[in-house]
């Protein structure tokens, strides 16, 4: 461990350790997918408030958030101040708030809210005032879910493989286990084609085990635009009928390793996840009929695109189960792309009978659509919904029965371009003024990592360049040596940038594993 990490770590036990003793909490749990955009508005707020709070998210998939968040079997018991105890039998939520890339189903949306209304000695009727209805789904995030290979030689990008939802469905289903299938090949470029043709071992195909917002988006995509390859009922979160020859990889992480570890594999993951772990991308056939990767369609505004043509229901506490946004129209649309969702109790003062946990849960919900705290958010891949759904869900966060005296949540911020003198120095605030000298630090590599990769792509372009064409430069050196001095020229150059590139490379990795630790 570095020393920086140690003395990181020290700072920390000294901050927690410090103060009153109060310690304020809130605990979430759900999909991997949007976790590091979650666990950086929650290391800002620790690291930004005046009192010591502890903000924490369990990245475990966005079924086994529904789960905790539902609590269909946990029972317990609220004191009302005043009235008499209510005792809760089932649906008490083992955490704070739940997320999920996917809603929650109608039938546990209709069983969440019946059960409450049994509990508060009234008839569930179903209406939409929503007076009987107990959750809401707060969108905060749109990304992408695309499909991730290591086939030997084949570039990432445009210049990369192109495969259509068949060629996919075939793939995952075992139909095809060869690279070098007639239908993938006859979508490829010829250099492509060359590469295709060498490869021997079948395809290692990796899918995920536990349930998983990808596995049920991906499945969705397949079912949606090649039925016949993959039939509805493979259309699942966690899907148990897999073809025998594909390999279970569990979670994100062991996505990543089963796609790294075994050269020719394919698997999908959310996009963030595979562009940070810089694996190289399909090029999907979206609806339109164009061949692009997630990153393309990222930076082009093909992922926000999909939400113009969804629909969504006008209100945060309604039945979201029918909402989707997978194969939109456009040029540069990308066709699997998921919202992000936290789920939240509207009776949460039941569960959360701490005042200061109630107030700085609902101004970490605050954050999710500012841009103070969210912009980060973009970097990692993500974009942020539509107005119209975030004004939805800024209305969802005020239904929320918060409790709180005069109806004012005690907790507030000073942004980082504003100073406000006495008030910024409050308990309750929230404060882009302050940082750590750790946070620093890492923003500053953060930076730095940012510009070597630059560098790097830039020196591998220059390199292309210079390497390139039947007159080339490099190509002319030896070609054309007439002399000893003529080859020493040419070796030295090639020494040159190979040693450039390394160096560069090795000096990325200590940075990246500085920020991130190792996997």
């Amino acid at each position: 461990m570095k020393i920086t990490q140690v003395a990181a770590i020290f700072l920390a036990s000294i901050r927690f350790a410090a103060g009153d003793g109060e310690v304020v909490t809130i605990h979430g749990s759900g999909t991997t997918n949007p976790s590091k955009c979650i666990w950086h508005i929650m290391s800002l707020f620790e690291e930004q408030s005046q009192i010591t709070t502890r903000l924490t998210y369990r990245a475990v998939g966005s079924t086994t958030g529904g789960i905790e968040f539902l609590g269909v079997a946990n029972s317990g018991t609220y004191t009302d101040p005043g009235n008499s105890p209510i005792v809760l039998d089932s649906h008490v939520p083992h955490n704070d708030f739940g997320a999920g890339d996917i809603p929650i189903k109608k039938a546990a949306y209709d069983a969440l809210n019946e059960a409450v209304e049994v509990q508060n000695g009234n008839e569930y009727t179903g209406s939409e005032e929503g007076a009987n209805l107990h959750m809401v789904h707060l969108p905060f995030a749109m990304s992408s879910v695309s499909f991730f290979h290591s086939i030997p030689g084949v570039p990432d990008g445009s210049k990369g493989i192109k495969l259509d939802a068949c060629d996919l469905a075939r793939i995952f289903n075992g139909s095809v286990q060869q690279w070098n299938d007639a239908e993938i090949m006859s979508k490829q470029t010829d250099e492509i084609k060359g590469i295709l043709e060498t490869l021997d071992e079948s395809i290692y195909v990796s899918r995920r085990v536990e349930g998983s917002s990808s596995t049920k988006s991906i499945t969705q995509f397949l079912h949606a635009k090649c039925p016949n390859e993959w039939p509805a009922d493979n259309v699942q979160s966690k899907l148990e009928d897999w073809h025998v020859s594909t390999h279970a990889c569990q979670g994100s992480a062991g996505m990543t390793d089963c796609l790294k570890e075994n050269p020719g594999a394919i698997g999908y993951l959310d996009s963030g996840h595979g562009w940070s772990e810089e694996l190289a991308e399909v090029n999907l056939k979206n609806e339109d009929g164009a061949y692009l990767t997630s990153r393309y369609a990222h930076e082009k505004g093909g992922i926000a695109d999909a939400a113009v043509s969804g629909v969504t229901p006008d209100r945060a506490d309604l039945d979201w189960s029918a909402v989707n946004f997978l194969n939109k129209s456009g040029p540069v649309t990308w066709p699997i792309v998921v919202m992000s969702y936290a789920y939240v109790r509207k009776d949460v003062n039941r569960f959360m009978q701490n005042v200061e946990e109630r107030g700085l849960m609902k101004l970490f919900l605050e954050a999710l659509y500012d841009e103070e705290y969210f912009g980060n958010c973009k970097k990692l891949g993500f974009s942020a919904p539509p107005n119209s759904v975030v004004e939805i869900a800024k209305n969802g966060i005020d239904s929320i029965n918060w409790s709180f005296a005069n109806n004012e949540n005690m907790w507030e911020h000073e942004y980082a371009g504003e100073t406000r003198a006495i008030a910024g120095m409050g308990k309750y605030v929230i404060s882009g003024k302050r940082k750590s000298l750790a946070g620093v630090a890492i923003e500053d590599i953060a930076g730095a990592e940012a510009k070597l990769k630059d560098n790097v792509v830039y020196l591998k372009e220059s390199f292309d360049e210079f390497v390139k064409g039947e007159e080339g430069e490099f190509k002319y050196l030896f070609k054309h040596a007439e002399s000893d001095r003529q080859e020493t020229q040419a070796a030295l150059v090639l020494a040159a940038l190979s040693f450039t590139m390394w160096g560069i490379v090795i000096v990325g990795y200590g940075a990246k594993h500085f920020c991130y630790g190792s996997k």
